[in-house]
């Protein structure tokens, strides 16, 4: 859609898709040091978490796209590993929260509290980066129905936006940047992330007040998303293919086209989950036993942090 935020000739340009990114990791650290004294955690003990959470994140993001994806390249090249030529959301938040586990235990950081607040800044983040996604072209839906009213001028942008009377009410053109599915209309998966993860957040910043226990929103936060993502998965044409496939009637693949849009060559007849569906499966199992193991902890003594304010 819009690739390039400034092209600079000659020179290093400055892609849309990273200057999201790094709005995305600023968003989730501002919304821990904004919620971390209420909770009695230091924030001028947090930017090592940081560091640790963005490192860990990228690392994460990649292993986990060369393993599920480029698992051939990858036994061929093992070096293959640092060609960054693809991440997964899922892998980097796999890889932060375990790099922050690391962390910040050292740094004496109440885990439980650190993870309640954690789980809002991951789901903002996480929506954020998914206006990086829309104007970079990737993680786009499958074929969408056709006609509808332009909402964007021609020429704007790198595509277009179109309204429709009827669901699913909104598509999306792109003619170029990274989307293999050109000039056609597709459901515009990642609007539909962006909205609903930072509808998530908002609702999780909101509970907060109310917890039970402390690792209540962290629970809570691994229960709800990955629903979001399984049904978002269902509308998008992800070319990384399958964990499970299985045979079904014609329908299912009509209501939920990108059940069958997986994979570089789509079978109408047969549909599946991909890789981020099973760890969404997977996630909400753990979200489940973190809520049933945690539910009678209590809160924690919490004292509020007043920094002095010099004049």
């Amino acid at each position: 859609m819009y690739p390039q935020l400034i092209e600079n000739p000659g020179g290093i340009p400055v892609n849309t898709y990273g200057m999201f990114m790094l709005l995305a990791f600023c968003c989730s650290f501002l919304l821990v040091q904004w919620r971390a004294p209420k909770v009695g955690i230091d924030p001028d003990r947090l930017p090592g978490v940081y560091v640790a959470a963005g490192i860990g994140g990228i690392i994460g993001a990649r292993v986990l796209y060369a393993v599920a994806v480029e698992w051939k390249e990858l036994l061929a090249n093992p070096a293959h590993l640092f060609s960054m030529s693809g991440v997964a959301v899922y892998g980097g938040v796999v890889g932060g929260a375990l790099a922050v586990l690391a962390v910040a235990r050292p740094l004496s950081i109440p885990i439980w509290k650190l993870a309640d607040i954690a789980g809002p800044s991951v789901l903002i983040g996480m929506s954020v980066g998914r206006l990086g996604c829309f104007f970079a072209g990737c993680c786009h839906g499958a074929p969408a129905p056709a006609g509808g009213t332009p909402l964007l001028p021609e020429g704007l942008l790198g595509g277009n936006l179109h309204l429709l009377s009827s669901p699913p009410f909104l598509t999306a053109t792109f003619d170029g940047g990274v989307s293999r599915l050109l000039h056609q209309p597709l459901y515009p998966t990642q609007l539909w992330s962006f909205a609903l993860l930072g509808l998530l957040c908002a609702t999780l910043v909101a509970k907060w007040r109310s917890r039970a226990f402390d690792g209540q929103v962290a629970a809570l936060t691994l229960i709800v998303e990955p629903p979001v993502r399984i049904f978002v998965e269902s509308f998008r044409a992800d070319e990384r293919g399958y964990s499970l496939t299985f045979p079904a009637p014609p329908w299912v693949a009509d209501l939920f086209p990108g059940l069958a849009s997986a994979g570089s060559t789509p079978d109408a007849a047969i549909v599946g989950l991909t890789t981020s569906q099973t760890i969404a499966l997977a996630g909400i199992a753990l979200g489940v036993a973190i809520y049933a193991l945690r539910r009678n902890a209590g809160v924690a003594p919490e004292k509020v942090i007043v920094h002095d304010q010099m004049m």
